[in-house]
């Protein structure tokens, strides 16, 4: 929960900036739409920005953050916030009537009323047309937020009647340093940022113990490369288990190739772009042995190797075939280029 505009500032500078001047100059639109990527922070946001209109005490425009209204709001139970995420795929006519019915009656308590829909875009033509009278007649101090990653997919006519806010991808840096924040290792703060683009998700990443353990494989896997007697191929086909999802393969993936894009870096002298910071070590004796069209060759197989894994492939026989042609150029020198740098 955002708890200042300078927080939100951080992560949404531009949204932030358009809010509190909307605010501040008493400007604030009854409908907006908050549309941009996943993981940009849209509903805390709005949910701050339902705070600031309620809150009974606003210190230059920013909640108190003690008053009784917002520490409902904290709570999600202030009665004029309303929430609706309905579950299923589309949003329904009926859940649309019921919240105009409900704005209809008269306020239990006295402020404005606010209504957030998350994923506005599961909206179908009967929800949607229903929705637009409450754009057309918000009534009095009733003000409207509509949340989506697909701003296209909403009706022209309800795109036209509100003001749109567009948040852009959070900064990276900004995610790793929130990660290290909660004793994350920088090393491994730093590939979750790259992985993700959404904090909430991030968060999650680095505090599943799984995705931890694939960390460490990925780099038992490259370290291996070293040594004649460890194969690399046995330390994958023993995590066997820890690989048995889509989402943990597509996160060994992308380590994989984000060690390998470490590797490469190296080769061309850009070694303060190095994600495995701690394996500085291992990423230097491992690019002394290729030449750097072998790095850029393995990397781009991995790269396809991700492609291939949207379809129904048997992924154990492709990571073995990738594993194996990385064994045969970091240990044994082989490759298809003669070519040396």
């Amino acid at each position: 929960m955002f708890k200042t505009w300078e927080e939100v500032q951080k992560y949404q500078e531009g949204v932030a900036r358009i809010l509190t001047n909307s605010i501040k100059l008493n400007r604030v639109s009854h409908s907006y739409i908050f549309e941009g990527p996943k993981g940009t922070r849209k509903k805390g946001v709005a949910i701050f920005f339902a705070k600031t209109l309620l809150c009974t005490d606003l210190k230059d425009l920013t909640p108190c953050n003690e008053c009784h209204n917002c520490k409902r709001v904290d709570n999600l139970t202030h009665p004029n916030l309303f929430l609706i995420d309905p579950p299923g795929k589309t949003i329904k006519k009926e859940v649309i009537s019921n919240l105009i019915q409900e704005l209809a009656k008269a306020s239990l308590e006295p402020g404005p009323r606010v209504y957030i829909v998350i994923d506005a875009d599961r909206f179908n033509q009967s929800s949607a047309n229903t929705l637009l009278k409450t754009m057309e007649e918000p009534g009095q101090e009733v003000y409207q937020i509509l949340i989506t990653e697909n701003i296209h997919t909403l009706l022209s006519t309800i795109i036209s009647r509100a003001e749109t806010i567009h948040f852009l991808p959070v900064d990276r840096d900004l995610i790793k340093n929130h990660l290290m924040s909660l004793d994350v290792k920088e090393t491994f703060a730093s590939i979750i940022s790259q992985y993700t683009s959404d904090i909430d998700t991030a968060e999650k990443l680095v505090k599943n113990k799984e995705t931890e353990e694939i960390y460490l494989l990925v780099t038992e896997i490259f370290q291996n490369m070293l040594l004649k007697d460890q194969s690399s191929i046995i330390s994958f086909l023993q995590a066997e288990k820890l690989l048995n999802t889509n989402e943990n393969i597509d996160i060994f993936l992308n380590l994989l190739i984000f060690y390998q894009k470490d590797i490469l870096t190296y080769k061309i002298n850009y070694e303060d772009e190095i994600m495995f910071i701690d394996h500085k070590e291992t990423i230097t004796k491992l690019a002394k042995k290729i030449n750097k069209y072998q790095a850029q060759e393995y990397l781009q197989e991995m790269l396809d190797l991700s492609m291939k894994l949207k379809y129904n492939i048997n992924s154990q026989l492709a990571f073995n075939k990738l594993l194996m042609s990385l064994e045969r150029g970091y240990k044994y020198a082989t490759s298809s280029r003669s070519d040396t740098v």
